[in-house]
């Protein structure tokens, strides 16, 4: 039987069961890697890197070869992925070069008013779980409704650490703000010390009063000598493990990481087999990002040294987590999602000079970026056997944003709005065949809060185009990346990624001048749908708040999850 007639019968098979009521609704595991670059995993085009479960896996389902990620940090895109929804309308786009959030002691997060997909599943009777890197705000104090937590959207069950993985947490004596900022004490102390000059000197000519000059000149110092603790005590006050409510592992051991989502996925899923409950599991790991550490057992294995380790275990962790799937009997009628948070960053290296940067195919840009192909396209693999033709391969652009609606659809919820604007669209009509063309016919790319490019798919034909409103500095020698590297282009610049998927040969725009005309209504029809919330990027937000910093063990801010260490 060929794929096509496999996926027509498909098709028509669940429009007939949909019409009937009995179509099953699945289990969900949806799996998100950090960092992951598009051509890292065998199945997008890597020959050297071994991926033999997420190759299997997209032999099993459908393979999305144009996935695109809502942005191209951690913090923004995994909260439009959570939602559906572009991270400005939920004030989660910054409007400065902080766009991630750095502090588990701050009091940013993703607005508990957001509907997330865990919402969802709750409201279809669905048992949920979260595990491994939230970065989407931290508070356990519960008597505040609004404190940012899993539990407090919609999960039932959290094991993780509520940031992300870090530089500083490897045990190379890291520091990532020294890294970036090699003379930041030196900058602080020079702040502090004009600061007191300067107000000394206007004590003297009597323009401010003595007691209030040293009140401004005590802030200053605090906020000073606070800022640069912080910044510099990164593993500290932010490496550790949390399962619910309870601070169970500082810092965190990466070596074993990955082991330990392994076995909390394991034994939740035994759990869900014995209660027989729906479910929606995300598992969320801490690989690719830095620092990166793996278990004995996968070190120095790769030819990518310890990004390629990385990887390999990763892969290892998604087959693990399959098998039992079919352990339980679950495999047949759970719908499984893979893919990562965004781009990949190349060129990205540790203290030691060690390439711990992955590889983004044949698209060029890097993480952070905001309009190039290998910041945004991210591999994206579905598996769910009882509902999809597998050996499937997709090439109509598709965004993390679908997960939310997808997920609706699946669960036969009605209305998931709420009265907010769902940017994602819903892929089971693509999946299945009744439908052939994206149901995007914009997908839009921001860079902090402005659109940097435009990806336009007509409803015709078969042609993708992309306009780059703004783009990438090469030339650029300072420090400055990302959207702050970026330049403004007049004119923009036209690409047919259909024939040139790469975007490397701009097209005259007089030629195309109608398209160009369409892509610009389409962006001005998406900002003018853009409302003001409040944002969640403000420097009062970021800051860090010791009163909220997590310990175990205090004063030795050191402990070690008895679970896995008994």
């Amino acid at each position: 039987m060929t794929l096509l007639l496999r996926v027509v019968l498909v098709g028509i098979l669940l429009t007939l069961a949909a019409d009937a009521g009995d179509v099953p609704r699945p289990n969900i595991i949806l799996i998100v890697a950090d960092d992951l670059g598009y051509g890292d995993i065998g199945c997008f085009g890597n020959t050297t890197i071994h991926t033999p479960h997420l190759d299997k896996l997209a032999t099993q389902g459908v393979k999305l070869t144009h996935n695109i990620a809502a942005d191209t940090l951690c913090t923004p895109s995994r909260a439009a992925f959570l939602t559906g929804r572009y991270p400005i309308r939920s004030g989660m786009a910054s409007s400065f070069f902080m766009r991630a959030f750095l502090f588990t002691a701050s009091a940013s997060g993703l607005p508990t008013n957001e509907t997330t997909v865990a919402e969802v599943a709750k409201e279809a009777g669905y048992k949920t779980a979260f595990l491994g890197k939230w970065h989407q705000g931290w508070s356990t104090d519960r008597s505040d409704p609004e404190h940012h937590h899993p539990l407090n959207q919609g999960f039932d069950y959290f094991y993780g650490t509520p940031l992300t993985n870090m530089p500083d947490f490897d045990d190379l004596g890291v520091s990532w703000i020294m890294h970036a900022a090699p003379h930041f004490p030196f900058q602080l102390l020079t702040t502090f010390l004009l600061v007191l000059i300067s107000v000394c000197c206007l004590v003297r000519v009597g323009y401010v009063n003595v007691w209030l000059a040293m009140l401004f000149v005590l802030v200053t110092g605090v906020l000073c000598g606070g800022t640069g603790f912080a910044l510099l005590n990164m593993k500290l006050l932010n490496s550790f493990m949390f399962r619910n409510y309870d601070l169970v592992e500082q810092p965190i051991h990466l070596a074993s990481v990955t082991r330990k989502l392994v076995a909390e996925s394991g034994e939740w899923l035994q759990a869900r087999h014995q209660d027989h409950a729906p479910f929606l599991l995300i598992l969320s790991w801490l690989h690719m990002h830095t620092a990166l550490a793996t278990d004995p057992q996968f070190t120095n294995r790769s030819a990518h040294g310890r990004y390629g380790d990385a990887v390999e275990e990763m892969d290892w962790g998604v087959g693990q987590v399959m098998d039992m799937l079919d352990r339980y009997g679950m495999s047949d009628n759970t719908f499984v999602y893979f893919t990562s948070d965004h781009g990949a960053a190349p060129k990205h290296k540790d203290k030691l000079g060690r390439t711990v940067g992955g590889f983004n195919g044949p698209f060029s840009g890097a993480k952070t970026e905001g309009s190039t192909e290998g910041s945004f396209r991210v591999p994206g693999i579905i598996r769910w056997p009882a509902g999809l033709a597998g050996g499937q391969v997709i090439n109509e652009p598709v965004s993390l944003m679908d997960i939310f609606p997808t997920v609706a659809d699946l669960l036969h919820v009605p209305d998931v709005s709420a009265g907010q604007v769902i940017d994602g669209a819903s892929l089971v009509p693509l999946l299945t065949g009744q439908e052939t063309v994206s149901p995007h016919q914009f997908l839009f790319h921001y860079c902090q809060d402005s659109v940097h490019a435009v990806r336009y798919r007509p409803r015709t034909g078969s042609t993708v185009w992309k306009l780059m409103l703004r783009e990438p500095d090469r030339n650029n020698k300072k420090p400055a990346k990302g959207c702050d590297a970026a330049l403004h282009l007049d004119p923009p610049k036209l690409y047919d990624l259909t024939s040139d998927p790469t975007a490397t040969t701009p097209l005259d725009l007089q030629q195309h001048a109608q398209t160009v005309a369409v892509m610009l209504a389409g962006l001005k029809e998406h900002q003018a749908s853009i409302e003001p919330v409040p944002s969640q990027f403000t420097l009062t937000r970021l800051m860090w708040q010791p009163w909220k910093q997590p310990c175990c063990n205090f004063p030795y801010c050191s402990c070690e999850d008895s679970k896995f260490h008994a």
